[in-house]
């Protein structure tokens, strides 16, 4: 059974009576929740994802797409430094792609599975896996299984969706 939970900020801070989370059964279809944010991650940037969570779940998908292309655009800008976020969005990709390994973030992430995975195999007086170490690394495979298997096919999906030839 799956419960949808509203977020404890979005209680009215000065109504104590307001409830700390709203439960519906059945669960609403199609609907997006809103992530728990990263403190690293921009205030501006938050603002435009939950507007582009907001627009889809309110089922105005034009406007879905058009927040999510400036959600887009908010994260290359972030990217690049300050004296070159006035780019057109291909540019800042372009820009990206050449300034920055996006493949780092992904050899990061196995290795640090790798790592995990010889703690677990190897003896060692001192250090061993605990649960949290655990739910970590099943965490970082799911990530990594959806990189390297869903993402690619769900860019062609949305491609074809587009009229474009994958």
């Amino acid at each position: 059974m799956h419960f949808w939970a509203v977020r404890h900020e979005q209680k009215p801070k000065e109504d104590k009576n307001n409830p700390a989370a709203v439960y519906m059964y059945p669960v609403a279809k199609n609907h997006y929740p809103n992530p728990e944010f990263a403190p690293d991650i921009p205030e501006p940037l938050q603002r435009a994802f939950v507007s582009t969570i907001e627009a889809f779940n309110s089922k105005n998908y034009a406007a879905t797409a058009v927040c999510a292309r400036r959600t887009l655009e908010g994260i290359f800008k972030y990217l690049v430094e300050e004296d070159k976020r006035d780019a057109p969005l291909a540019r800042l990709i372009e820009q990206v792609k050449t300034s920055k390994d996006l493949a780092a973030p992904l050899t990061s992430l196995s290795h640090a599975i790798r790592d995990g995975g010889n703690l677990g195999a190897h003896f060692d007086m001192e250090k061993e896996p605990n649960e949290a170490l655990a739910r970590h690394m099943v965490e970082l495979l799911d990530y990594l299984i959806s990189y390297l298997y869903v993402l690619p096919e769900e860019i062609k999906k949305l491609e074809q969706s587009l009229g474009k030839s994958a």
